[in-house]
C-alpha cells in the first residue's frame, strides 16, 4: 500500500479515516483488542455480577477500585498495541499482532506508572469534588480527557508515568471538546450499551443461560468498540502532533526506529 499522508483533520475526518482503517485491518485489530475485551469481561463478571449482590455501602467503592484498575490497565495496553499496529500500517507495513504486543511488553512498567498516577489523581480530585458538593464523576472525566493520549505517547515517544501524562495534557490543550468526542465519547457509549445489555434480565425477565449469553454479547461489543477506539485515539494523537509540531512520516519512522 502507499504510505499515508498526514494532514490536519476534523472530528468527522478522523472518525471516517479510523473507520476505513478499521475495515481494512478488521481481523488483526480485533485480534489486538481481544485479550483486553476478554479480561475486562471476566473482571466485570467476577467483581460485579457475582460479587455486587453480596456487598453494599462503602464496600461498593472497594469493589470498583480493582475493577477500574484492571479495565484501565487493559485499555492502556490495547490502545498502545493498537497505536503501534496502526502506525506500522500508516508506514506502509502490514499489521502484526505479535509484534504489537512484543512492543507493549517492553513498556508495561511505564504503562503501569501511567495507570497508578492517573487513578491516584482521579481519586484525589473526586474526593475534593465530593467535599465541595460537585458531582464526583466530573473530575474523573476531565482527567480522562487530559490524559487520553498517554498510551500513544508511551508507545511512540517512550515516555512513561508523569512524562506521558504531562505530554498528553500538552497535546490535548486547546482541543478538549475534540478529545471528548473522539475518545471519551466512545468509552461512555461503550459503557452505556454494555450496562444496558447486562441489565436486560432485570428489565425484561430472564431464563436459564440468558445472563451468560448477554455477557458474551457484551464482550463482543467491547471487543469491536475497543479496537475502533484504539484507532481513533491513534489518529487523534497524530492529528494533534501535525497541528502543533508539523509531524510527518519521517519523524514517525524515526520514533519507531524503523527505516521508511
Amino acid at each position: 500500500m502507499d504510505t499515508y499522508q498526514f494532514q490536519p483533520m476534523g472530528v468527522r475526518q478522523i472518525f471516517f479515516n479510523a473507520l476505513r482503517h478499521y475495515r481494512v485491518n478488521f481481523l488483526k485489530l480485533v485480534g489486538i483488542a481481544a485479550p483486553g475485551a476478554l479480561i475486562g469481561g471476566l473482571a466485570f463478571q467476577s467483581i460485579w455480577i457475582y460479587g455486587y449482590a453480596k456487598i453494599g455501602g462503602p464496600q461498593v467503592l472497594a469493589a470498583a477500585l480493582p475493577y477500574t484498575a484492571i479495565t484501565g490497565f487493559q485499555s492502556l495496553i490495547v490502545t498502545a498495541a493498537g497505536t503501534f499496529a496502526i502506525s506500522q500500517y500508516l508506514l506502509g507495513r502490514s499489521i502484526n499482532v505479535g509484534a504489537a504486543y512484543s512492543q507493549v511488553l517492553g513498556l508495561l512498567f511505564p504503562l503501569l506508572g501511567v495507570l497508578i498516577i492517573f487513578m491516584l489523581g482521579s481519586l484525589v480530585l473526586s474526593t475534593i469534588a465530593a467535599g465541595i458538593g460537585l458531582m464526583v464523576l466530573i473530575p474523573g472525566i476531565v482527567v480522562y480527557v487530559w490524559f487520553c493520549l498517554a498510551a500513544p505517547v508511551v508507545i511512540i515517544e517512550k515516555e512513561g508515568g508523569f512524562g506521558a501524562l504531562k505530554r498528553s495534557r500538552v497535546l490535548v490543550k486547546g482541543f478538549f471538546d475534540k478529545a471528548f468526542l473522539l475518545v471519551v465519547g466512545l468509552t461512555l457509549a461503550e459503557a452505556f450499551v454494555v450496562i444496558l445489555i447486562l441489565s436486560l434480565p432485570f428489565l425484561i425477565g430472564s431464563f436459564p443461560g440468558f445472563p451468560s449469553l448477554l455477557s458474551f454479547f457484551s464482550i463482543c461489543l467491547s471487543l469491536f468498540i475497543g479496537a475502533f477506539r484504539a484507532i481513533s485515539t491513534t489518529m487523534f494523537y497524530y492529528d494533534l502532533r501535525i497541528r502543533k509540531e508539523g509531524y510527518d512520516l519521517q519523524v514517525l519512522a524515526q520514533e519507531l526506529a524503523t527505516p521508511l
